[in-house]
């Protein structure tokens, strides 16, 4: 497999020979159904983190895999987590969806298997944000194994991916404010507040950026000039100083809801 710059740059010949082994690992687990494999997310985009950044992946296939397969790429994925000391398989953050959803402009909600580092393996119908997801590997993913991915992309409008986000704001975000447990979390402030800032940036400008980008170009737009102390504390994030923000967190989220025409409706007492 060769290796793009982007991987070297961004993890060193380490990440480059993990993913080599991760391709291998998945091709033995899924023989004739594996059809490619994709990176795309920070590590497509130049704004990879060694400290923070997952390692974003779709896998295609040509038919969904079933429980049979489902269960050979967890037993491949924990021989991975011992593989190394970088622990690069922790970071892991995958899809595996049948190749044929890359070339629908609509997002059909199929269940299909996802890896997450901090959920583990969960059956998952696809998201709307299925659509972000593909304009980003459409213009920066990395071709790993199978055809490259600019070709088997379908292509989405300005108005499709305003619409994904607003349905992600929706479909995800929302629910979290009545159940917002997570947000006791530091790290997970930080990541909610750099995504409402690339949630912002799409509805405005029709763009899907970086998180760094998307809050560069919020500490810059005066409507939210309100926000800028959480977004400056996030981007410095782990450094600097990191005070608990949770409400402050869940504010901005209300915000972003708001911009996107989603009402928030308190609980009943």
């Amino acid at each position: 497999m060769d290796v793009d710059p982007r991987i070297i740059r961004a993890g060193g010949p380490g990440l480059g020979s993990f993913l080599a082994l991760m391709v291998s690992s998945w091709r033995s687990a899924l023989g004739r159904n594996l059809a490619g494999v994709y990176v795309h997310g920070s590590l497509s985009t130049g704004a990879f983190d060694l400290r923070t950044s997952d390692i974003d992946v779709v896998t295609t296939t040509r038919m969904l895999t079933d429980a049979a397969a489902n269960e050979r790429i967890r037993e491949v994925h924990a021989a991975m987590r011992g593989w190394g000391d970088d622990q690069w398989a922790d970071r892991l953050q995958v899809l595996f969806v049948p190749a044929r959803m890359l070339g629908r402009s609509e997002v059909r909600p199929i269940a299909v298997l996802e890896l997450h580092p901090d959920d583990g393996f969960k059956i998952r119908p696809l998201g709307s944000d299925f659509v972000i997801q593909k304009r980003i590997l459409r213009e920066h993913g990395i071709t790993l194994f199978g055809p490259r991915i600019k070709k088997i992309v379908a292509p989405a409008t300005t108005g499709e991916l305003r619409d994904a986000q607003a349905a992600n704001l929706r479909e995800w975000w929302l629910p979290q404010i009545e159940f917002p447990g997570r947000f006791l979390e530091r790290p997970y402030q930080v990541y909610a507040v750099l995504t409402m800032c690339r949630a912002l940036c799409l509805l405005a400008t029709g763009e899907v950026v970086t998180k760094p980008e998307a809050a560069a170009w919020a500490l810059h737009v005066p409507y939210l000039e309100t926000w800028h102390p959480l977004i400056r504390s996030a981007t410095a994030y782990p450094g600097g100083a990191q005070p608990d923000q949770r409400m402050a967190t869940l504010d901005f989220i209300r915000f972003t809801l708001e911009e996107a025409g989603i009402g928030h409706t308190p609980p009943s007492s």
